[in-house]
């Protein structure tokens, strides 16, 4: 009787330890299961943290900080393991701008949120920043050009009622100085002539920004163009100890647009000589390169240093007091109309060479 109350109390504890070990091995299943899934939403949440173009920092109960993304490291040009675990970021926060301990200071919108959990107990606060700099350049250009859209119209009008009593204060100034070639007087003539060119050249620059640029092409020689535009300025370089040399040998034809071309010539020859207050020389010269033929303008003045060099193109960009900002853009402009490039080298006090490549069809 005995053995068989042992027997069946031993059969129901395998039978009990059978479905418990059953059990356990359905909870640990699931427990797998589950930590799975916790892990593979902690990577997709920090590949999101990771991949977003915002800096996040998340600060403890404490205060210290226990995460920053790649961005906020991009941002704010520092390494995780530099701050996690202190109490500030190495920046500097005021109004709309950031100014990192490291790096350059750029607009940014920032925002702070706490971070509560489950139950609602607070466990920190995550700080985020935004980099707007470029929104605020977008902005500012935008703004630029609506209002030279407005001033266009006013330009235009300006431009077309000087440009005619600059005509007649050219003409009567060279009558003038072929009348008194010699002494004092001719040569005032001659500073009114020069003046006028200067001018006149400004007011084109002028008008050919406000009113777009499109090349009426004609085949034509280019030599005879850089001659004329030589001899116009001749008498003024020669008074000012400034020497131009023609090196062109060969002779090339293309279809330019005349008068943009030559206003495109006339203001690297003007930034020549705005390059040389004491004097100094200018050289051109011309060949073929492929498809193209280069034409270099290289002058021996002050140099442009390497830090603005990108920037000489840009509309309104000037190194100088009474400068418009307009000649080397429109330049640039003119070249690109007539499917061109131009391209600038220069050193600081040993001169400036600007190469023009046109293509030959």
């Amino acid at each position: 009787m005995q053995d068989e109350l042992l027997k069946e109390a031993i059969l129901r504890f395998n039978t009990a330890s059978e479905a418990l070990i059953k059990y356990y091995s359905l909870l640990e299943e699931k427990v797998k299961l589950l930590t799975e899934e916790v892990e593979q939403k902690k990577r997709l949440l920090s590949s999101i943290i990771e991949s977003i173009d915002i800096a996040v920092v998340f600060f403890d109960s404490e205060g210290v900080i226990r995460l920053i993304n790649r961005a906020g490291e991009n941002l704010f040009n520092i390494k995780a393991e530099d701050v996690i675990g202190k109490r500030d970021l190495p920046i500097k926060i005021q109004g709309d701008m950031i100014y990192p301990d490291l790096g350059k200071p750029f607009y940014a919108i920032v925002s702070r949120s706490e971070v509560v959990d489950s139950e609602g107990n607070k466990i920190g606060h995550v700080f985020l920043c935004k980099d707007i700099t470029r929104i605020k350049e977008l902005e500012a250009e935008n703004e630029r050009n609506r209002r030279l859209t407005a001033m266009g119209s006013l330009v235009m009008k300006i431009a077309h009622e000087i440009r005619n009593p600059l005509g007649s204060i050219e003409l009567f100034a060279n009558m003038i100085s072929e009348d008194i070639k010699e002494g004092i007087h001719g040569d005032y003539a001659r500073r009114i002539s020069s003046s006028v060119k200067m001018l006149r050249n400004t007011l084109e620059n002028m008008l050919s920004f406000t009113k777009g640029i499109t090349p009426k092409k004609t085949f034509m020689c280019l030599n005879e163009l850089i001659d004329e535009i030589i001899k116009e300025f001749q008498e003024l370089f020669s008074r000012v100890g400034i020497e131009i040399h023609n090196r062109i040998k060969e002779k090339f034809f293309l279809n330019l647009d005349p008068a943009l071309m030559r206003q495109a010539l006339i203001n690297l020859i003007v930034n020549a000589y705005q390059a040389m207050p004491e004097g100094g020389t200018i050289t051109i010269d011309a060949c073929n390169d492929g498809d193209f033929i280069k034409l270099t303008i290289k002058d021996t003045g002050h140099g442009i240093d390497s830090n603005i060099i990108d920037k000489i193109f840009d509309p309104f960009f000037s190194t100088k007091d009474r400068g418009t900002g307009l000649g080397l853009s429109i330049t640039g402009s003119i070249i690109s109309a007539h499917s061109g490039r131009i391209e600038v080298k220069s050193e600081i006090n040993e001169g400036t060479e600007f190469a023009i490549y046109l293509p030959v069809k």
